[in-house]
C-alpha cells in the first residue's frame, strides 16, 4: 500500500510517497494554514498513486491529531479534518517524534532536531516519548534559543557547533542515553560528533512516515533504506 509522507517544518514542507526516496518540497510559513498545505500537496502530488497519509506536524499532537497550533505556521489546524481533505486514512505525528522514529534502532536513543526550531524526543524500548527541551535553561538561555536557526544565524557556526556537542553531551547522559541523533536541516552543518552520536538526515522522516503504519502492514522502503520489522508505541 503506498504512502504519502509529509514532513512540515518552519521553511519548506517535504514530501515523499512509498519507493520514492527523493522528495519534493513547497515553502511553509507564517502564512501556511491545513486548507492551503491540502491544496499544495494535491498539486505536486498530481498523478501520484496513494492510499494512506503520514503527517509530521511541528507542534503537540494528541491522538493523531494537532492539539495546538504551531509557532511557525498559520492558524487553524487543531480543528482540520486531515482525512476528510485528503480523502485517504491520515495519521498525523509531532515532526521531531516521526523523524525520531525513523532513526530508531533499538536502545535508548535521545533525537534532537536542529532546524528552524529545536525538536526533541526520547525513545526506549521501542516507545516515543515526545519532549520539549528547548525550553529549558541552558548557559543563562534556553537550549532553544543557541541551537534553533536563530542561534546560528545569531552567534555564527563556530559557537553554534559548541553549543550543539555541549547540549547533546549533557542531554545525552542526563537520560541515559545509548545514542543521540542529531537532525534536522542544520544537523549538516556539524563537523565533528561527541562520543556515541550520530547525524540523521531528513530521509528519516520518511522512514518514520512509513513506520507509523507498520501496526497495518509491513512496510517496503525504497532500495537501500531499511525499515526495521518492530511494532512501535507513540506517547503522541
Amino acid at each position: 500500500m503506498n504512502t504519502l509522507v509529509i514532513d512540515i517544518g518552519g521553511t519548506n514542507v517535504k514530501v515523499w510517497k512509498t519507493n520514492e526516496s527523493d522528495k519534493v518540497k513547497f515553502p511553509s510559513g507564517k502564512e501556511l494554514t491545513p486548507a492551503k498545505l491540502v491544496e499544495e500537496l494535491k498539486r505536486v502530488t498530481a498523478g501520484w498513486a496513494y492510499e494512506r497519509a503520514s503527517i509530521g506536524y511541528p507542534g503537540d499532537v494528541l491522538h493523531s491529531r494537532p492539539n495546538s497550533e504551531p509557532f511557525n505556521l498559520g492558524a487553524g489546524w487543531t480543528n482540520f479534518d486531515f482525512g476528510q481533505a485528503m480523502g485517504v486514512p491520515v495519521r498525523v505525528m509531532n515532526d521531531a517524534c516521526m523523524q525520531a522514529l525513523g532513526s530508531y534502532e533499538g536502545g535508548r536513543m535521545l533525537y534532537i532536531g536542529l532546524g528552524t526550531s529545536m525538536g526533541t524526543t526520547f525513545m526506549v524500548d521501542k516507545q516515543i516519548i515526545p519532549l520539549a527541551l528547548g525550553h529549558l535553561r541552558f548557559n543563562g538561555e534556553t537550549f532553544e534559543y543557541f541551537l534553533s536557526r536563530k542561534g546560528l544565524e545569531l552567534h555564527g557556526a563556530k559557537r553554534w557547533r559548541r553549543a550543539v556537542i555541549e547540549a547533546a553531551e549533557l542531554l545525552g547522559q542526563a537520560f541515559m542515553t545509548d545514542y543521540v541523533v542529531l537532525g534536522g536541516g542544520n544537523a549538516k552543518k556539524l563537523e565533528e560528533l561527541p562520543k556515541n552520536c550520530r547525524i540523521g538526515g531528513n530521509v528519516n522522516a520518511y522512514l518514520g512516515g512509513l513506520r507509523m503504519w507498520e501496526d497495518v502492514e509491513p512496510v517496503v522502503a525504497a532500495p537501500g533504506l531499511a525499515v526495521f520489522p518492530s511494532q512501535f508505541k507513540s506517547g503522541t
